[in-house]
Order: structure tokens, then sequence, then C-alpha cells
């Protein structure tokens, strides 16, 4: 009897104990946890992969924004054309941008960016050879010695041919590695309808869109010897075997003003070119008041005077017709 009074006491010991002890586990787990709510999560190390740490996403320019959808409202001689923002690429206005087409003298801007790419002393001389000349560049006599660095401002403000052709002589390369970096520099720069044969531009074979065009003056344009070139409106050459300097004008008659336009002088940098294939070309960047640059391209416009009216008159469209992120109502058209 007293055994058996024993086992039960010891069981419903037993019992007791182990209610009380889940109570107390209970009771001080939960404390923890209500305390814990009240703090801020500790920070763990950052590990490399899965979901724990993760790049933040690269911002993405703006672009400009359409006030309207309305076609231009000029009247374009060009065969194609192009106005695309400077910063971000964004096209604003095509006309067979992807067409592609001559580009004569704008030819020059890739057979200067190749120059650069040279060891050069822009101090050393050169004597104007008779295979130098052309009967359509007049600026250059044969016989005529000129630092590379006159023979560079020639070039590029009054696009000679002669001068392109000294220069590209001088730079110890034969025509066919010239014209092989000039090909290789339009592949590292993504221009795939570019192709050249020659550095001057008279040869139709070289060619290229209006698309790539524009891409190509914004890669030269980070070159500061070919900004400060294109932004020349006169310029004078001094042989140094004669005491009479010549003075060469800007073939870009929006630099000069002798086509009427409101851009900033210090925004117009751009490039020329004819030849009966291509007709009428250019290339420009051009700026409005509030410090927004755009480039334009005419490609085969019917007269000297149209390319650049009608370059002028597409970048004023796209200036009235656009609006840019740091403009009033812009945020209002990304709703």
């Amino acid at each position: 009897m007293t055994k058996k009074v024993f086992d039960f006491l010891s069981s419903f010991g037993m019992v007791i104990l182990g209610v009380s002890l889940l109570f107390i586990f209970t009771v001080s787990f939960s404390s923890a946890d209500k305390n814990r709510a009240y703090q801020f999560p500790r920070s763990h190390p950052r590990l490399a992969g899965g979901d724990i740490y993760t790049e933040p996403p690269t911002a993405q320019p703006q672009i400009p924004l359409a006030k309207n959808v309305d076609e231009a409202p000029v009247t374009t001689t060009a065969l194609a054309a192009l106005v695309a923002d400077e910063q971000t690429g964004t096209v604003l206005y095509q006309k067979n941008s992807d067409e592609v087409r001559p580009l004569a003298s704008i030819t020059k801007i890739m057979a200067m960016m190749v120059f650069l790419d040279l060891p050069i002393k822009w101090s050393a001389t050169t004597t104007v050879l008779e295979s130098d000349c052309d009967n359509s560049s007049h600026q250059l006599t044969a016989g005529e010695i000129y630092t590379l660095s006159d023979l560079w401002n020639a070039a590029l403000v009054g696009s000679s041919n002669s001068a392109v052709r000294a220069l590209a002589r001088f730079s110890g390369l034969t025509g066919e590695e010239f014209v092989g970096r000039m090909n290789q520099k339009a592949k590292n720069l993504n221009l795939s309808t570019m192709h050249f044969v020659e550095p001057t531009g008279l040869d139709s074979d070289n060619v290229g869109s209006a698309k790539d065009t524009a891409q190509m003056l914004k890669a030269a344009l980070k070159f500061e010897k070919i900004l400060q070139a294109l932004q020349i409106g006169e310029y004078y050459l001094h042989p140094l075997n004669s005491a009479k300097p010549k003075r060469v004008w800007s073939t870009n008659w929006l630099l000069t003003k002798w086509i009427p336009n409101d851009f900033d002088t210090k925004d117009i940098c751009g490039k020329t070119g004819f030849i009966n294939d291509a007709r009428y070309n250019f290339v420009v960047r051009v700026g409005d008041k509030t410090g927004h640059r755009v480039i334009a391209v005419v490609l085969g416009a019917a007269t000297n005077e149209a390319r650049f009216s009608e370059a002028r008159d597409l970048a004023n469209w796209a200036f009235e017709h656009y609006l840019w992120p740091d403009e009033t109502g812009y945020n209002e058209l990304t709703q």
C-alpha cells in the first residue's frame, strides 16, 4: 500500500515539475521575443552572389521627349537627314537615315581622327608636292612649305584636299595602311555603314549613313584639336617660304553666319562635303539658348545654301518640338 502511494506521488510530482518547467521556458522566450521586437535588426556581412547583395541599377540618362507628334514642318531637298540629341543619341528627326550615301569631304573627319592616333610633332614642316595637289583645292600650291599645324587647319577649316594628302603622306604610312586604319577606326566606333577608300572624300566609294555620320562627329568632337579647328571661321595660312599669308574661310556657313542663324557660335562645329555623286553634304553640332545640343546631318541636298538652311531649320524644329529633362513640363510628359 505504501509503495503504491509513493509511486503515485512520484508520478504526480513529475507531471507538476514538467508543467512548471514548460511555463518557465515559455515565459522566458516570450519575454526575449518581446524585447527583440523593439530593437533595430542587426546588419550581417554582405556576401557576393545570391539575393543577399546586389549592385544598384545604373541610372539611365533621361532623353528628350516630343511635345507633340507633328511631322517636321520644313521642306528638305536632302536625300537623307537626321537630327539627334548629342548627349543621349536620341533620334529626334530622320529621313532615310540608314541609307548609305557618298560622304564626300565629311570623310576628312575620320582621316583626322586617324592622324591623331600617330605621334605627331605639330611644329614639324613639310613641302607640298605636286602629287598632293588637285584641281578642286586652291589654298595650297606645290612647293610651299608649311608646319603640320597649318596643314591641319587647312584640312578642317578650308577642307583642303591637298592638306589632307600632305598630312597622310607625312604620317609615314602607305596610302593603303592609312585607309586601313580609317576603316578599322570606323569598325571600333561601331559605324557599320562606313567604308573608306582614300582620305579626302573625292572618291564616291567613301560612304556611310546619316545615322553613322552623326555618331562619327560626336566621337570626333571628343578630340580637343578637332573641336578647336571646327570652331574657326577664318584662318591665315603662313607658308614658311613666302612672306604673304593666305586667308582661308571655313566652309561651314552657319559658323561664318553667311546663312543667318541664332545658334551660339561656340556651339557650332561641323564639316561639309561635296562631289557630284553625293550632292551637298553637311554634318553639324549646334546648341539652343538653354544649352541643349543636337547634331544635324544633311546628305544629298540640292544646293550649297540648302544644306545649311535645312540643317538649321531641322535643328530649330527639334528644339521647338522637344522638351529636355531640365525644362518645365518634362515630368508631365513622362506620366
